[in-house]
């Protein structure tokens, strides 16, 4: 089967805390997410092996002053993203929480104690929470950060868009309301570098690990200044073809599941997407993050897995599937 992926762009942002060097951050999420398409689709994976011009990062933690590129750990992250890949590999689509599965049974499948896995998000809340807070904070007082945390994408979303591309965004916690400030940005502004761009759309908005959920992060954003207007898809980016959302059980981020009344509702009832398909929205909750924290000298005796950590969303089946539809042409 020959796939062409010659208008294709996957583009990737990260979400917050101290990462890789972007080099190295890109190769784990574009393996992460092509071993996952491979266990259902290998021909696919081939090609995407064959082709990484497909992926895009828009890197921005180096735009946060406190940033320091974590090269130490790289090598030990690359093999916590191994065994997520071994994982998913081992039970293909069984992986995640199904619809109707019973939580405590599917972990005990697994030989884990979902009390205690619970505990354990838990014991990672305070690091993960004081990471985002501090990032959120500075995105939200800094507006020259800012833009330069923004523009990564921009420009990203602007490449594709001159080449005639209709590009995908995956986007990770912190990374999914850049991302939604982005695409609002471009639906509504009509200054320059944007105005050109305003009835451009990406193909499909994946966020994972999300925290726009919350409405103190929603209080950060563009859009909040016009939930008055007159014109009420104001409110709302306007270019998104298909938007899921994934979280994980025990992720402390992506802890408000409400997206269908916050977002996918009302966005449908302004039809801001377009009609003819069941699946434009769907909220996936309660799913299985396996990934464990990278040891170190201060947490050794602590609980060894954090449900938000990216490689684990990117292994999700659902997640590898519907981006197997935009790469096949299978989205209308």
């Amino acid at each position: 089967m020959s796939v062409d992926l010659s208008n294709k762009k996957i583009i990737m942002v990260h979400g917050m805390g101290s990462k890789p060097a972007p080099e190295i951050s890109h190769e784990l999420w574009r393996r992460t997410l092509i071993e996952n398409i491979r266990v259902s689709h290998a021909l696919l994976a081939r090609s995407l092996d064959a082709h990484p011009h497909i992926f895009e990062s828009a890197y921005w933690a180096n735009f946060v002053p406190h940033h320091i590129p974590d090269d130490a750990y790289s090598k030990k992250l690359g093999q916590q993203v191994d065994k997520v890949i071994a994982e998913r590999r081992a039970i293909k689509d069984r992986f995640h929480v199904g619809l109707g599965e019973q939580l405590g049974s599917f972990f005990q499948d697994r030989g884990l104690d979902l009390v205690k896995l619970l505990a354990g998000a838990l014991s990672v809340k305070d690091e993960v929470m004081t990471r985002f807070l501090r990032e959120t904070e500075l995105y939200d007082q800094d507006q020259y950060i800012a833009d330069q945390i923004r523009e990564p994408l921009e420009n990203a979303l602007r490449r594709a868009w001159d080449d005639g591309i209709e590009p995908i965004i995956l986007a990770h916690s912190m990374g999914s309301f850049i991302s939604y400030d982005v695409l609002w940005r471009f639906a509504h502004r009509r200054t320059a570098g944007f105005g050109n761009y305003n009835k451009k759309r990406v193909k499909m908005f994946v966020t994972m690990g999300s925290p726009l959920g919350d409405e103190s992060v929603r209080n950060l954003l563009f859009a909040r200044h016009h939930r008055n207007h007159v014109l009420r898809q104001r409110q709302f980016p306007t270019n998104i073809d298909f938007w899921h959302n994934y979280a994980c059980l025990g992720d402390v981020v992506a802890h408000q599941k409400n997206f269908h009344d916050i977002f996918y509702a009302p966005m449908r009832e302004l039809k801001l997407f377009p009609a003819n398909r069941k699946f434009r929205t769907i909220d996936y909750v309660d799913l299985h993050n396996p990934f464990e924290v990278v040891s170190h000298a201060g947490n050794r005796n602590r609980e060894k897995r954090n449900p938000h950590e990216s490689y684990g969303y990117l292994a999700q089946p659902r997640l590898g599937s519907w981006i197997a539809d935009y790469l096949l042409d299978n989205l209308q």
